[in-house]
């Protein structure tokens, strides 16, 4: 009865042994996936303030033209909203390891940006020799395939919203009925926030180029003299009819590739015009198919319908033309703009 007795004192205690060795793995383990937990909360933070910070840029940008009376036309600049997001990746202990630019617009502004990060700081077995230490937060120095483990990378996308509802009264610019005083009170006209998704469309830096506001000029827009003239007649018979004009691009496959074709944006690029700016834009679509012998007009769309006068007769939009687009955005979809394509058919 004795050595029974002992035994099973012998079991209790190595019993509670056990459970002090399981109750000590536990913490352990609660300890690495709560600074884990942590890790990843910082880098998400790191992440929103690199994204939204990028997207300032292009905010900035907006701003400035519209305290300077310019409808503005951001577009996605690499190099101000890579500094601007390492900046404050750093603020937040952590790296940036990736940023592009993406938009709904056919790739013609990025105003929606991703970013990747990596928290600065990660969870790292240690060496042998290093006090007994298992695990600790250090420095993450190296590429992640050079540690064990590592927590902290993160990722965000921010948008930039451009003003709604702008159109102009003669040569003032309007935006959402909201007096323009300054750079400051401009800035508040253009959002930025947080977003789930990218962009339809990859950013092409060469998609398109805008000119700042209304222009009678042709020079800055690269089309043939044709076109330019045209442009010009359209300017004075129209004056300050659309936001900002757009000309020459790199597709080939397009009367823009060819400098035969003006963009006349009537509304934020992706958006949809006012009620005045749609009707002016009826009057000078329909002023051009009555006059497109005399202007060289070989073609032109708005508003989801097309018009070429080597298929369609002569009339009044809407109607005149063919269903173009119907299912497409508001860009792909010509609604935020007219298309007028001017020299030698045919159009592309």
């Amino acid at each position: 009865m004795g050595r029974f007795r002992d035994d099973q004192g012998q079991a209790s205690v190595l019993l509670l042994f056990g459970l002090t060795l399981a109750l000590l793995a536990l913490t352990v383990l609660f300890v690495r996936v709560g600074g884990a937990n942590d890790l990843r909360s910082q880098a998400q933070t790191a992440a929103d303030s690199a994204a939204l910070a990028a997207a300032s840029a292009l905010q900035d940008e907006a701003a400035q033209d519209l305290a300077n009376g310019i409808f503005p036309m951001p577009v996605y600049e690499e190099d101000a909203a890579t500094e601007r997001a390492e900046d404050y990746a750093r603020a937040n202990d952590a790296v940036l390891t990736d940023i592009r630019a993406s938009d709904n617009t056919m790739g013609r502004n990025g105003n929606i940006i991703r970013v990747e990060v990596r928290g600065a700081l990660c969870q790292k077995e240690l060496e042998e020799g290093a006090g007994g230490q298992g695990w600790n937060d250090v420095v993450c120095d190296g590429e992640e395939e050079d540690v064990d483990t590592i927590a902290g990378n993160a990722s965000a996308i921010a948008i930039v919203h451009p003003p709604n509802e702008c159109d102009r009264d003669g040569p003032d610019l309007n935006c959402g009925g909201s007096a323009i005083d300054d750079v400051s009170g401009a800035r508040g006209l253009v959002d930025v926030n947080l977003v789930d998704e990218e962009g339809e469309y990859t950013f092409d830096p060469g998609s398109v180029v805008f000119a700042s506001g209304v222009t009678t000029s042709c020079g800055s827009l690269g089309v043939i003299p044709e076109a330019c003239a045209t442009h010009e007649i359209i300017n004075e018979e129209f004056p300050d009819f659309y936001l900002s004009a757009g000309g020459f691009r790199a597709e080939q496959g397009s009367d823009h590739g060819h400098g035969q074709a003006i963009d006349y944006m009537v509304a934020p690029l992706g958006g949809k015009p006012t009620g005045r700016m749609h009707q002016t834009a009826l009057t000078v679509v329909n002023w051009a198919i009555e006059n497109h012998q005399e202007l060289g007009v070989k073609g032109l769309i708005y508003n989801r319908e097309i018009w070429n006068p080597a298929k369609d007769p002569s009339g009044t939009f809407p109607g005149t033309g063919r269903p173009h687009g119907v299912n497409a955005g508001n860009t792909e979809g010509h609604v935020d703009h007219i298309h007028l394509a001017i020299g030698p058919p045919p159009m592309r």
